[in-house]
């Protein structure tokens, strides 16, 4: 059986991202939050305390992918990370996203063998089809990462699916992240990675889990069909 699980801040616009997401996948939904922070208007929402990080999940993990983008983002006093003020300290934590996900993942029935991963902020089209992919991860086992529609296109882009390294922005080791579509099996050892300090950031960091541990790289990359509500001015 397929879930959807929806993780992250329940920012603005997402009652209606979710009222359009539960048309676009009819199975059943499973909501988290942290504590501390507002309940979402929904049906059942499991509370996590929000993790505190002892390391920066970006430049002092074990683990190092072999991506030109994580490199040149990370380089040191020359990178991205260092230059652009308040960076370093906002990108210390963001494998929480992936923390989120598993943990409310490991609250589920058994019998869910399939998951869709799905911000509370993401904004998805009724008019492209996800089923194909979704067919594909449920008969082969391959994780779908799935990005926003490129900047200037609307909810409506059809789904462009990337092959290795076809562009700048498919590096290799890093899994688009807006929704993923993955086996159940794959989301292992994330509180384990964390603990030791050693879980990897945003799309790097979801790659390390659902393929690096694996050793496979059985996943596509695919953009379109969906942008942010912040992106799309809903409020």
């Amino acid at each position: 059986m397929i879930a959807v699980c929806v993780s992250g801040l329940a920012r603005p616009g997402y009652k209606q991202a979710l009222q359009i997401a539960k048309e676009v996948f009819p199975y059943d939904f499973f909501y988290m939050q942290w504590k501390g922070y507002d309940k979402p208007e929904v049906d059942s929402c499991e509370f996590f305390d929000e993790p505190v990080y002892e390391y920066h999940n970006l430049l002092e993990t074990k683990y190092k992918p072999d991506c030109h983008i994580w490199r040149r983002y990370t380089r040191n006093t020359t990178g991205k990370i260092f230059r652009k003020p308040g960076l370093l300290e906002k990108t210390k934590h963001n494998s929480k996203q992936t923390l989120a996900h598993y943990w409310l993942t490991q609250t589920l029935p058994e019998k869910y063998t399939t998951i869709i991963k799905l911000r509370y902020d993401t904004l998805l089209s009724k008019k492209v089809d996800f089923q194909p992919l979704l067919k594909k991860c449920i008969e082969d086992d391959t994780v779908i990462g799935i990005a926003g529609s490129v900047p200037g296109r609307d909810v409506d882009s059809p789904l462009k699916v990337h092959t290795y390294q076809d562009c700048k922005r498919c590096p290799g080791p890093y899994l688009w992240d807006h929704l993923v579509f993955h086996p159940r099996w794959k989301l292992k050892n994330v509180e384990t990675l964390w603990r030791d300090k050693n879980l990897m950031g945003a799309e790097w960091g979801f790659y390390q889990v659902l393929h690096a541990q694996w050793n496979d790289n059985n996943y596509l990359n695919v953009e379109g069909g969906n942008v942010l509500t912040a992106h799309a001015n809903i409020i």
